[in-house]
């Protein structure tokens, strides 16, 4: 068993859940299967490795005294959104009772578990950082569905757990066909009590997000500013943030 399934299994456990692994089958299906006294959970968990072939690389030029430098979008990503939609259509594919309800695990790990963690939450809700310049303000402001958004096209997940070697975090999918119900159960309430849930509804209505839900298309910035404008009065700039960072291989200093 891999550790991102482990770790999932501990997790539902703690949480009250009687968890056990799904048979293989012929066809693709879930990993998990999670209940309580009151509700039935189908899992299908993913993990992000580091690139290997791209750190070789950087390893052999840093042996030659390059400076290796690297930029990496903090964005919704592709790769991670075929990912999403692979575990969606194995949790589609899992028979089950009914009324259970549906997740994605999904975990980050190695030296860029955090630019994993970045980029699968970007990627489910579309996030994009804006800039308010008319009227202008000195506050950047997140804004859900901004891009592309993974989980309008996921409505029979329930939401994506994203976690690391350190945390936990519950991304509920407003858009998934029972999300009030989910919100009654008792594995989202205990997440709930340890602050470990984002919710965009509760999120927008204390002003500490903004939200698009307009459905035009997302491939123009220029139309999704318009969108928000007609929605805010405010016109927004996207900054779209981005991590770097240089690496080179320091040797051991001349003796004396």
């Amino acid at each position: 068993m891999d550790d991102a399934k482990q770790l999932a299994m501990q997790v539902f456990s703690a949480c009250g859940c009687c968890v056990k692994e799904i048979l293989e089958s012929s066809d693709k299906r879930a990993d998990l299967l999670a209940a309580d006294d009151d509700s039935t959970y189908i899992v299908e968990v993913k993990h992000k490795l580091d690139d290997s072939e791209l750190f070789r690389d950087h390893a052999k030029r840093m042996t030659r005294g390059e400076i290796v430098s690297r930029s990496e979008l903090l964005a919704q990503n592709n790769r991670i959104g075929a990912i999403l939609k692979h575990a969606r259509d194995q949790l589609d594919n899992t028979p089950g009772p009914p009324d259970a309800f549906r997740l994605i695990w999904f975990h980050a790990d190695g030296v860029d578990h955090d630019l994993h963690w970045k980029r699968a939450f970007a990627t489910f809700y579309g996030t994009v950082h804006l800039l308010p310049t008319n009227p202008p303000q000195n506050t950047v402001i997140e804004c859900f569905y901004f891009d592309y958004s993974a989980a309008v096209s996921l409505q029979s997940v329930n939401a994506m757990i994203l976690s690391n070697k350190q945390t936990v975090q519950l991304c509920l999918n407003e858009f998934s066909d029972n999300v009030e119900r989910f919100c009654d159960t008792a594995l989202f309430q205990q997440f709930a009590k340890m602050n470990g849930v984002v919710d965009p509804r509760e999120s927008a209505a204390k002003g500490d997000i903004l939200v698009c839900r307009s459905p035009i298309p997302r491939k123009n910035d220029d139309d999704v500013l318009n969108a928000l404008r007609k929605q805010t009065g405010i016109l927004y700039t996207v900054v779209r943030l981005s991590r770097h960072h240089a690496s080179a291989m320091v040797g051991p200093e001349n003796p004396t």
